[in-house]
């Protein structure tokens, strides 16, 4: 995905729907007020990094002596959203797959990014390495792909199957059974838990605009040309429309399934 150009005014479209998952998740860690004091946290997949600000001041980043926090992506232009955001996060530039932290880290935190790399089964681990023992691991990933707005992709690009197969073959996750396996192992006080938002979206096309901020970018480079794009998007949301028509009111509801996942690495 670090070749995927992304469009941080067109994700942020969708900011509260966005949001509302790291709120949730970031709610359920303990805080200092609990004990849990972490020094050094990184987010992730920090995107344009609000929901790395929400973290750091959930651990009080406006106190000298707080965290330090690190905010990492791929995307120029989501970092370069992000340094207009706070001074006291460090942005950092580099691939989740084989990224490396500088010292152990004592919280890190990812919403709605790790389902873009492959293997998780390997990944976690590794990620895991990375944690101080007693450390916290805090993961939200999307859990939509058998949701019609992702199936409908591949219905739409069967004129371009292989392409389209191989571009969604970058968005995968495991089952939640898998993760507490991976995770159990080196981690206690696992806590996986599952949730299904009912996003209210107003105006024409509206669950394509949710989708071509996210799922459908790597589908759309994929494509050959514009003609066979202008034919897919056609195509698409005369199908998205369907299953997901615009109320009298002009809102259309749109269910989307996520998955939370928060464990503690065990004390040496």
């Amino acid at each position: 995905m670090s070749n995927t150009h992304w469009d941080p005014a067109r994700y942020g479209l969708f900011g509260n729907e966005r949001l509302r998952p790291a709120i949730d998740l970031i709610s359920r860690l303990p805080k200092p007020a609990s004990g849990f004091s972490p020094r050094h946290i990184v987010d992730l997949g920090c995107g344009p990094g609000s929901v790395t600000a929400i973290l750091a001041d959930a651990y009080g980043s406006s106190d000298p002596d707080g965290p330090r926090i690190t905010g990492v992506d791929s995307s120029d232009e989501m970092l370069e959203t992000a340094r207009k955001r706070d001074e006291k996060i460090t942005w950092q530039k580099a691939d989740i797959a084989d990224w490396q932290p500088d010292a152990p880290v004592d919280l890190l935190f990812s919403n709605a990014a790790l389902h873009w790399v492959p293997d998780h089964s390997k990944l976690f681990p590794r990620l895991l390495e990375h944690l101080r023992p007693g450390g916290i691991i805090a993961i939200q990933v999307p859990n939509n792909f058998l949701a019609p707005s992702h199936q409908l992709i591949g219905e739409a690009g069967m004129d371009w199957r292989k392409e389209v197969a191989t571009a969604m073959h970058a968005a995968r996750i495991m089952r939640p059974g898998d993760y507490f396996d991976v995770l159990t192992p080196v981690c206690d006080e696992v806590d996986l838990w599952q949730t299904q938002y009912c996003h209210v979206l107003t105006g024409p096309d509206a669950v394509y605009n949710w989708t071509s901020s996210t799922i459908l970018r790597p589908v759309m480079d994929a494509l050959p040309d514009d003609e066979a794009r202008a034919k897919f998007t056609a195509k698409y949301k005369e199908r998205l429309n369907q299953v997901y028509p615009s109320r009298d009111d002009g809102r259309t509801l749109f269910p989307f399934n996520r998955l939370f996942m928060i464990a503690r690495k065990k004390s040496a």
